[in-house]
């Protein structure tokens, strides 16, 4: 009996090759996007669970409060880790983590700056499972001036040779010795790292702050199994508290959910949990659309197997039999369909990376759990699309069938048209969603930020280069395409913030202000183009506005002067960052956060550029390249031993928002995938229509009807559900976007156009669609219509 199904099933999947060819099309492509959501989240959600602590591990964070509002941070102060380890018992081991940005690592002619070089403490082993391949994992970092390195490190310096008791250059200055060798630390870790140093080396190279009021740094706890996290949180503050006067709130987050659950700053944004919620859905809607096609597909294709059906009840074929047959045909189709999926995204899986900015793997469809959810999903899409066409087919009265009376199904008609309506109210609503986040990127990208980022670069000053600043300085300002160059503490994308003492006369004594700091050589101001408002910026002319270790000039921006309720704030006091001083000049507010960040108030001091991070240089504009190359050539007479490893301004900006961008993209290509399934489940009710209704077109064919009436007469239907279907996406989707660009503090509007052009998209693309089947439908010989009449 079985064997007899499945032949029954491979000859009609062969005598109507269109037909199965249209399902298995539909079918493959809801497969393949659905897995590639399925290997997207999982990959999300597998995030540090590879820890053999992973369920111990916490990270500390922290909430300040400023005049009653919480400001949420996940940095803690530099001496903590140590010392909560000592006074908690719960903790049973703790670390710190700490990028150590820039540093220059040279091996014979090889030299590179590292930018992911990170110091930690020597317990870092012993709570996280990175495989050591070389070492001992017990001993690694204990040393001072001692090394570990990831395996694609090693061989960036050290090619085949075995790393271990090779000495490592940093800076021209220190000399340290490799004594580990890990694994690549895997893509679903938080923890991103080429190299780790000990965190008490950070003293050394005087990136350590000793304050507990300084808080900088990343610290992790490892907890005994019985901790009470709630004791461990008032014990952290209790400690803080005790070393320092203040009003933070310490507590632990679950390593395990950083990666989703971690936020930054005032409120509670949301956190990138949302986008594994939102591709959720939109994998269940894309799998539920492409059974409704099969579904639409099947009774669409009824009529041409009604006499089948007939003579198989006139033989005795019960209904069950026949809805075991169908369920057949639409397993063997979803069978089919689901190996053409996996094919697809073994070939497109690589694309998929680069969009999403992941490194899946095939391989991970091959575990046993998800090869369980494979054979599920297969059943499961099986009844989806496959039930409800073999009980509309089995249920064809014989006598009808065999009179040759057309197949009705009214109640199914109503159904097919309502799942119509949902897919293209999806359709639309993707499309919207789509333009509104590409013109908040184009808004984002073309915002007036208040400096000029374009043909500026800056380099970080390591090493020896501070020292050669102003040698540098004269040099380049000698080439013609140099406008100007300076020196800064922060480029305008980085700038962090202070808590400390701001205070001014007039001030509430109650008031605690977090204010953007920053530090700046003689002509900064000019060389970023920041309009100056009220006052001076910093100049030779002052020799006093160089900073002191008592006293600083600042220049701030509008922000301060708001929260100051000044109208003229030039040569008013403002003490800050533990100096006393005045304020010399107001700047325009520009934007040294994301776009996404209201502007916050700044302050920025004066400093020798020697003593500052990078420099930073504008060109006119101009051959780039050409000068670039020049400028090199001149870095290399004065500093030799150096790379020339610079950072063009407009990119780092664009950096920012390579999030927001990635999720459009993907959006984008949903959409389209959207747009082609809808398509093909609009096409299936066209052409159940034009079946329908083949009689009805050869009379008014005979009577004089031609083809662009019968286009209209097929079209005008299926028109109406997609403008239905615009009514219904057009307010959600207003209401959804609307929400979205209200997270952006600077947003584009959400314009007429964008709904009337995806209105519009949606019409024409249905109309194309059911065209197809209209023009089939109107050239064919009316004889043939009313052949049996």
């Amino acid at each position: 009996m079985i064997k007899n199904y499945f032949l029954t099933a491979i000859r009609n999947i062969l005598r109507y090759k269109g037909f199965a060819l249209i399902n298995i099309l539909g079918l493959s492509i809801g497969i393949a996007a659905t897995l590639f959501i399925l290997l997207w989240v999982q990959d999300e959600l597998s995030f540090d669970k590879f820890h053999q602590y992973a369920d111990r591990l916490y990270q500390v964070e922290e909430d300040q409060y400023y005049s009653g509002e919480i400001y949420h941070v996940t940095v803690t102060p530099y001496p903590s880790g140590p010392v909560w380890k000592e006074e908690i018992p719960e903790i049973e081991n703790a670390s710190r983590y700490q990028w150590s940005y820039g540093m220059l690592f040279s091996y014979g002619e090889k030299a590179f700056y590292e930018d992911n070089c990170v110091a930690v403490d020597s317990t870092f082993f012993s709570m996280f499972s990175f495989p050591v391949m070389k070492g001992n994992p017990d001993e690694l970092l204990r040393e001072p001036y001692t090394a570990v390195l990831t395996e694609e490190t090693a061989e960036k310096y050290f090619g085949n040779e075995d790393p271990i008791g090779k000495s490592l250059n940093i800076n021209n200055q220190y000399e340290f010795t490799v004594s580990g060798l890990i694994e690549n630390p895997p893509g679903n870790s938080t923890l991103q790292f080429d190299i780790l140093i000990p965190f008490d080396f950070l003293k050394e190279k005087g990136q350590y702050n000793d304050h507990w009021g300084s808080n900088s740094i990343r610290t992790y706890v490892l907890l005994h199994e019985d901790a009470i996290l709630d004791s461990v949180n008032s014990k952290l503050t209790r400690v803080v508290r005790n070393n320092v006067e203040t009003t933070t709130d310490f507590s632990v987050w679950p390593f395990t959910r950083v990666h989703l659950y971690q936020y930054f700053g005032y409120g509670h944004p949301p956190t990138p949990v949302i986008f594994v919620y939102i591709f959720s859905i939109i994998a269940a809607f894309v799998l539920l659309i492409a059974c409704i096609n099969f579904m639409n597909l099947s009774t669409a294709k009824s009529s041409t197997r009604a006499r089948e059906i007939g003579m198989r009840k006139v033989v005795g074929g019960k209904r069950k039999n026949l809805v075991t047959q169908f369920l057949g045909e639409s397993f063997l189709l979803t069978v089919l369909s689901m190996i053409i999926a996996l094919i697809l995204v073994s070939l497109i899986l690589p694309i998929f990376n680069r969009i999403a900015g992941k490194e899946l793997i095939f391989n991970d469809l091959l575990n046993v759990r998800f090869i369980g959810g494979l054979v599920i999903l297969t059943i499961l899409i099986t009844f989806i699309a496959g039930f409800y066409p073999s009980l509309f087919l089995s249920s064809f009265k014989t006598v009808n069938i065999l009179k040759g009376d057309p197949v009705t199904d009214r109640g199914s008609g109503i159904l097919r048209k309502i799942l119509v309506v949902f897919q293209f109210t999806l359709s639309v609503f993707l499309i919207i969603s789509t333009i509104v986040i590409y013109k908040q990127l184009f808004y984002l990208r073309n915002i007036d930020l208040g400096f000029d980022k374009e043909h500026v670069f800056y380099i970080y000053m390591r090493g020896e280069i501070g020292k050669n600043y102003e040698t540098l300085k004269e040099e380049f300002t000698k080439n013609p395409q140099v406008k100007n160059m300076s020196a800064t503490l922060h480029s305008p994308t980085h700038i962090g913030s202070n808590s400390g003492g701001a205070d001014w006369d007039g001030k509430d004594p109650e008031m605690r202000v977090l204010i953007g700091y920053s530090a700046i050589d003689y002509d900064y101001i000019e060389t970023v183009g920041i309009e100056m408002v009220a006052g001076r910026s910093f100049s030779p002319e002052y020799p006093s506005d160089r900073i002191t270790d008592s006293t600083a000039v600042f220049l701030v921006n509008e922000e301060v002067v708001r929260i100051m309720g000044t109208d003229d704030p030039v040569g008013q006091r403002f003490d800050f960052a533990g100096r006393k001083g005045t304020i010399a000049g107001v700047m325009k507010n520009f934007h040294y956060q994301s776009a996404r960040n209201k502007i916050e108030p700044l302050a920025i001091h004066c400093r020798k550029g020697e003593e500052l991070s990078a420099l930073v240089v504008k060109l006119a504009p101009g051959d780039i390249t050409k000068v670039m190359k020049e400028l090199e050539n001149t870095w290399h007479e004065i500093l030799p031993p150096y790379p020339f490893d610079y950072i063009f301004l407009d990119q780092d900006y664009d950096r920012m928002y390579r999030a927001e961008e990635r999720m459009g993209n993907i959006i984008k290509y949903f959409t389209i995938l959207g747009i082609i399934i809808a398509c093909l489940g609009l096409f299936g009710l066209a052409s159940f229509t034009a079946e329908r209704r083949t009689k009805e077109i050869g009379i008014r064919k005979v009577v004089g009807a031609t083809v662009s009436t019968v286009i209209r007469l097929l079209s005008r239907e299926f028109t109406f559900l997609v403008v239905f279907s615009c009514m219904i996406a057009v307010p959600a989707a207003y209401f959804l976007m609307n929400k979205l660009l209200q997270e952006f503090a600077f947003h584009t509007n959400l314009s007429w156009w964008i709904f009337v052009l995806a209105c519009l998209a949606a019409l024409l693309i249905a109309n194309l669609t059911v065209s197809f089947q209209a023009i089939r439908a109107a050239l064919t010989n009316p004889a043939e219509a009313l052949r049996y009449e």
